[in-house]
């Protein structure tokens, strides 16, 4: 999910609004293929990402915090950079480390996303990449869970499928 925010952000700067528009359209966030939890320290992620652009896309650095009731539960931090090649459809395996900042707050945040209740849940993200030769700093805090999947159109049925 967030190698695509990046890539899609970076085609974005120093572009006209058009030039964003279409290279936009052509970056997706196909499909999450697989979740593999590796205990509770880390995780791999597998994403299908097309690029239609003429541009490598890569994600340097990265961090998504997860907050419960505005307390941080935990935060995964990419473990090495991805990379996407120019006009092509791809699976990448991205490796994350998780820290359980507030055990409690993680297991009333898995309770409440198993109800299918994510009114309290929230996210901050951080990344830094590129597209072709341009650098990317994205930053975006406290984001409403729901407005964070919608990006990527992933469901809260998905969320809950990959947390099983």
């Amino acid at each position: 999910m967030m190698l695509s925010l990046v890539l899609a952000a970076a085609l974005s700067l120093g572009s006209c609004r058009r030039a964003v528009e279409r290279a936009a359209e052509k970056i997706r966030l196909e499909e999450i293929e697989q979740v593999e939890r590796q205990g509770l320290t880390g995780a791999e992620v597998v994403v299908r990402i097309a690029n239609g652009t003429a541009h490598r896309l890569v994600l340097d650095d990265a961090r998504v915090d997860v907050f419960y009731a505005g307390s941080r539960a935990v935060a995964a931090t990419l473990r090495e950079g991805v990379e996407v090649d120019p006009r092509t459809t791809q699976s990448v395996r991205t490796s994350w480390r998780l820290a359980i900042s507030d055990p409690l707050a993680l297991f009333a945040l898995a309770r409440k996303v198993a109800a299918g209740d994510i009114s309290q849940v929230a996210v901050s993200v951080t990344a830094e990449g590129r597209g072709g030769p341009v650098p990317v700093n994205i930053s975006r805090e406290m984001v409403p869970l729901s407005e964070f999947l919608n990006t990527f159109g992933v469901t809260l049925e998905d969320v809950k499928n990959y947390l099983r």
